[in-house]
């Protein structure tokens, strides 16, 4: 039987979820969020339109899974609530100029809201300047826009729902804390350089990880959300350090890279390998055992709360500042919760 991602029962139950907003979320850098009438975000992400709005979303490669389902979240939202939304994306996560001339081309055709996810931190600061003085509600959504950048660019944002990276990385580390009781080498397989949540991933991996005293990162090098060149370093990382015992990827695509070369190493029952988005062939690898985890973060649960706060601004209710995202570390416990007869998914 064919099976699918199913998003939406898992995150509506996650604690994130039912937060009432308007108190401090924590992580460095989040600020307060504090909606009209003190709304949860549960309540944000039932909202429907009263008429036909037309949002444009900003994704960055459909050559990903977790931006495919993200795509997917934003198309079951404007059927959900009655709104058009066009998604646009680029060929690679290395597309930063397409991005950004993507983006200032559209604004020309009169959307009412945007809703963005940049390549990195300040690639679409110029076009979302242009969106700022027409006066478009701007909705970052999971890769943050560099606040710093915004303000002295004059971009006003109007609302930020994404997930807490370092604590992903940290679900990752605390796993492999729990499951390794002897501790070992480990090594971590990077994002894009420069790209803020895959270093957020990273800090946050490390710091855990190196505050149980019992291990060590042997190796921590980039290979740019592809999982072919995850594949290519983490080969040479074995190479150099045979006696690894764990790996942690940023992403789902980099992780199933490095299950191939711990494989082709005959070394998949003696090292423990954990990705980062819960895409579907993530899921897949986790249920044969070829994964030990992932830390999943909902992106078509994000893209219907992003959709959310696009109407509530249009309504005249913005919900500002900073949401945070659900995420839950997967592994072989709970993936059958995450896997679902397709016939049986309710939509998100």
């Amino acid at each position: 039987m064919r099976r699918r991602f199913s998003l939406s029962r898992v995150a509506l139950a996650g604690a994130a979820l039912t937060m009432v907003l308007g108190i401090s979320l924590g992580p460095a850098g989040a600020q307060d969020a504090t909606p009209a009438g003190g709304m949860s975000v549960e309540e944000i992400a039932a909202v429907t339109a009263g008429e036909e709005y037309k949002l444009l979303a900003v994704v960055k490669t459909l050559s990903n899974e977790y931006w495919q389902t993200m795509e997917r979240g934003y198309n079951e939202a404007a059927a959900e609530k009655g709104v058009t939304i066009d998604v646009l994306s680029v060929p690679t996560e290395q597309d930063t100029e397409q991005q950004l001339n993507q983006l200032q081309t559209a604004l020309a055709q009169d959307y009412d809201a945007i809703m963005v996810s940049p390549i990195t931190p300040t690639n679409l600061i110029p076009a979302l300047l242009a969106a700022s003085e027409a006066g478009i509600p701007i909705i970052n959504v999971d890769e943050k826009v560099d606040p710093a950048a915004a303000e002295e660019a004059g971009v006003a944002l109007t609302t930020v729902i994404a997930s807490d990276n370092r604590d992903a990385g940290a679900r990752a580390a605390q796993y492999m804390i729990d499951t390794i009781p002897d501790g070992g080498q480990v090594a971590i397989i990077e994002g894009k350089a420069g790209n803020q949540s895959g270093l957020d991933r990273k800090e946050g991996f490390e710091e855990a990880i190196l505050a149980a005293g019992t291990f060590e990162i042997v190796a921590s090098q980039p290979a740019d959300w592809d999982g072919q060149r995850a594949l290519d370093v983490a080969t040479n990382i074995l190479q150099a350090n045979p006696d690894i015992v764990g790996f942690y990827a940023a992403n789902d695509t980099m992780a199933l890279g490095v299950v191939e070369a711990v494989r082709a190493a005959g070394k998949l029952d003696q090292i423990t390998i954990i990705g980062t988005d819960a895409i579907p062939a993530a899921l897949t690898a986790v249920e044969a055992g070829d994964l030990e985890g992932t830390v999943a973060q909902f992106p078509a649960e994000e893209a219907r709360i992003a959709t959310s706060l696009a109407i509530l601004a249009l309504q005249g209710s913005p919900v500002d500042g900073f949401i945070p995202s659900p995420i839950e570390l997967i592994t072989s416990e709970n993936v059958g919760e995450m896997l679902a007869p397709a016939e049986a998914t309710p939509a998100a």
